[in-house]
């Protein structure tokens, strides 16, 4: 497999360097006392979790998140098809409803 960058995390929300930093904006509403809550209750480690397997499931097979990357197949690849080449990630990310998620690892609720 040949394998070549796609962009950073930021390159594509253009808000955070990582899914963490953009949970972390999200959650930052919730106040700070919620917030240290739901990090020692193991939430907000489930919810960055959830969040980038959703991430994953989002993506088409050939393109991955790694850490804060996404990878994918080189257009030199036997397997690369225009789906990837064309593949809109900024738009799959904001397809993902990350207050769903949140809510679902709510402690408070």
């Amino acid at each position: 497999m040949i394998t070549t960058g796609y962009g950073s995390w930021y390159n594509h929300t253009g808000s955070n360097t990582s899914p963490e930093g953009d949970i972390a904006d999200y959650m930052n509403g919730g106040g700070s006392d919620w917030c240290e809550r739901m990090d020692k209750a193991g939430a907000t480690e489930a919810i960055a979790d959830e969040y980038r397997e959703a991430v994953c499931t989002a993506l088409p097979a050939g393109i991955y998140l790694t850490g804060d990357e996404f990878i994918g197949l080189h257009h030199s690849d036997p397997d690369y098809t225009d789906e990837i080449g064309d593949f809109d990630i900024r738009a799959a990310i904001e397809e993902i409803d990350l207050g769903g998620i949140v809510a679902k690892h709510d402690i408070g609720a």
